[in-house]
């Protein structure tokens, strides 16, 4: 019984992801409201795609925790289940704490098997200021062309952490490459954009949000990775919050590099109140995950993609069986985490009501 009811949390699928959100928060008693954003396109089969932003307990608490799924589209069914999972076993909130669940940041890309956006963009590169000159893109780019001429050097480059480093850091000159930031805001950071807006964090006490993601890391295991700079008030709320299990690039303690553009730098700039923290599900190792993510760029590249070719399919089926594995012990592995962390931000996030 209870390794089915992990399994109904999960989708691979953004279809039956949402149709499970969207059940689930429809019937649930602590959902004040839900904002569905439609995306300018359709999905493989013509679906209607959204991102949907759903507000449990009082949008005007002084204290927020934003649950975020599928900024890089095809890991999007594993922070779905969290969120259902979430709406589905709580029938009240602490007081004076809203909950806000942005379900599919990326719904084409989530629909589309794809970890880039509509117009090639990882959104996890996306946060830069375009006005600016953006990094030097040079030995990313160097790399990315290197494996296009000879695809075995994969394993190399996921062997060889400065090299899978660099590669993964983010690039804004190939449109046509492996992490690239873009040229202007995207779509999905306009969503992130106008949530901030509405938020209005400033006037907040505490604001918490866990970015959930899959793909690197030990199988099943469940890193919180802060990117805030060293010293810093969000630093200190991180490790306060989740204690020793916060891990840091900036200080070599996790599995994730430093990086260009990430969703994490906008909400570091809303003020010291605010904490960010990226949720990294492991599966299957850098070497694989570099080769799904291949194949997938390079379909990408070939034109107009026919879904009804099998090499189609096999790619896609891939891509979701690498980010969302279809497998009870990796999905009773992150649900149990999910509920952890979640539990532990909402612990942090009352601590003040109880004196502490």
């Amino acid at each position: 019984m209870y390794a089915e009811a992990i399994l109904s949390a999960f989708s691979q699928r953004y279809a039956g992801a949402r149709d499970k959100f969207i059940s689930a928060v429809e019937t649930s008693s602590i959902v004040e409201r839900i904002n569905n954003i439609a995306h300018p396109l359709r999905g493989p089969k013509n679906e209607r795609l959204f991102c949907d932003i759903a507000w449990a307990g009082n949008p005007r608490s002084r204290n927020v925790l934003v649950l975020v799924s599928g900024v890089h589209g095809v890991e999007g069914g594993v922070g779905s289940a969290i969120q259902s999972d979430f709406v589905g076993r709580h029938r009240r909130l602490p007081a004076d704490v809203c909950v806000v669940m942005v379900h599919a940041l990326n719904p084409w890309g989530f629909a589309c098997a794809s970890r880039n956006d509509h117009e090639g963009i990882d959104i996890n590169r996306n946060f830069v200021n375009f006005a600016d000159t953006q990094p030097d893109s040079t030995e990313a780019v160097a790399i990315w062309k290197q494996l296009i001429k000879q695809p075995a050097t994969l394993e190399s480059v996921a062997e060889q952490r400065e090299q899978f480093d660099k590669l993964s850091q983010g690039q804004y000159s190939d449109a046509g490459a492996l992490y690239f930031g873009g040229k202007a805001i995207s779509w999905s950071r306009q969503i992130i954009e106008d949530l901030v807006a509405q938020l209005k964090p400033e006037k907040r006490q505490k604001v918490v949000i866990i970015d959930i993601h899959s793909g690197l890391g030990p199988y099943g295991y469940g890193e919180l990775i802060s990117d805030h700079p060293d010293g810093s008030a969000g630093q200190q709320m991180a490790r306060a919050l989740f204690g020793a299990t916060v891990a840091e690039p900036a200080l070599g303690t996790s599995v994730s590099g430093e990086k260009y553009g990430l969703h994490d730098y906008f909400w570091h700039k809303q003020g010291d109140n605010v904490c960010f923290l990226t949720l990294e599900f492991g599966t299957f190792g850098s070497q694989q995950m570099l080769n799904v993510l291949f194949a997938d760029q390079q379909l990408q590249q070939s034109g107009k993609v026919d879904w009804s070719e099998q090499k189609t399919l096999d790619i896609k089926h891939a891509m979701q069986d690498f980010f969302c594995p279809d497998e009870t012990q990796w999905q009773e592995l992150v649900l149990f985490r999910g509920r952890q962390v979640i539990e532990m931000a909402l612990e942090g996030l009352t601590a003040h009501e109880n004196g502490s």
